[in-house]
């Protein structure tokens, strides 16, 4: 794992173990790598969110095994609506988060 801080945003390098989940547990494990822990309250912003292209392919496959009956365009229409976008300037495995990707839900 690597982590590299500049500007508000948190560069983080996954192992293909990392990166093979569906939305919430990727989010989740992302958060961790940065440090989080999570509690009931946590929220996190897809928008704040960068992947690399191979990021995304494997969580497209953790949808896949995990529904195998699930048509691509479902999974496509997930990752469209809450996915992490996709940054081809990253390398391979590496996720940046932005600041506001992590926030707690407000009770009061």
């Amino acid at each position: 794992m690597r982590i590299l801080v500049e500007d508000g945003e948190r560069s983080i390098a996954l192992t293909e173990e990392q990166m093979e989940h569906t939305l919430s547990d990727f989010y989740r494990c992302v958060a961790e790598e940065a440090g989080h822990e999570e509690t009931e309250d946590t929220m996190y912003d897809c928008t704040r969110i960068l992947v690399a292209p191979d990021v995304q392919d494997a969580i497209i496959q953790a949808y896949q095994r995990k529904w195998p009956d699930a048509p691509m365009n479902a999974i496509i229409i997930r990752l469209a609506i809450s996915g992490p976008k996709v940054c081809d300037n990253l390398h391979c495995g590496e996720v940046v988060i932005q600041k506001g990707f992590i926030s707690m839900r407000n009770d009061s």
